[in-house]
């Protein structure tokens, strides 16, 4: 019985459990590259932001019970015997939707000022565990639309050089035969 004034409070029953599992699951199936993240004391707000920053990168942020991201790696296919080392203590999951680099990006960006209160553990890529120094490697990479724009240049660069080439020769010959016109006016000028 509770005590005068105080009501009892609920506990969250299995439903709640399944229902987290179900969709930490699909989060999994979606996405690709999974950050996880140790809560060193991150307030309300700083939440907020790394949660609006991430959602403009198109990154989901979660924060979920080891055991219940545990359970949702397991049915998604996931080898959990690296990632039990990094699930201990709060854990915070940024989970890529578009690109799997972009968790690792959006973190790194966002320890940049917030070093104190929040720390990588590790991550996944591929269905394989990351740890914190190859997460922050991911991170320096060039993301999706950099690669293709880099990959089109190349791509673009010798057809480009081709062009050069062939109008190179063409302007040289249009000046090969101006000189040439040139020449012979100058000399049925002076023969008249």
């Amino acid at each position: 019985m509770a005590k005068l004034g105080k009501t009892p409070t609920k506990r969250r029953g299995r439903s709640y459990k399944v229902t987290a599992v179900e969709e930490l699951e699909r989060l999994f199936a979606q996405g690709d590259g999974i950050v996880l993240m140790n809560n060193k004391g991150l307030t309300l707000g700083e939440a907020t932001a790394l949660r609006a920053q991430m959602r403009a990168n198109k990154v989901a942020v979660k924060v979920a019970k080891n055991t219940l991201i545990r359970l949702a790696l397991r049915n998604t296919g996931y080898d959990t015997t690296e990632v039990e080392k990094a699930l201990a203590g709060p854990t915070i999951l940024a989970i890529g939707l578009a690109d799997p680099v972009s968790p690792a990006k959006g973190v790194t960006e966002f320890l940049k000022t917030h070093e104190e209160k929040l720390e990588i553990k590790g991550g996944l890529l591929e269905k394989k565990f990351l740890d914190r120094a190859k997460v922050e490697a991911l991170a320096k990479l060039p993301g999706r639309e950099q690669l293709i724009a880099q990959m089109l240049g190349s791509l673009q660069a010798p057809v480009q050089n081709l062009c050069y080439a062939l109008n190179a020769c063409v302007t040289q010959f249009a000046w090969a035969l101006s000189a040439y016109q040139r020449k012979l006016e100058e000399g049925s000028g002076s023969g008249t």
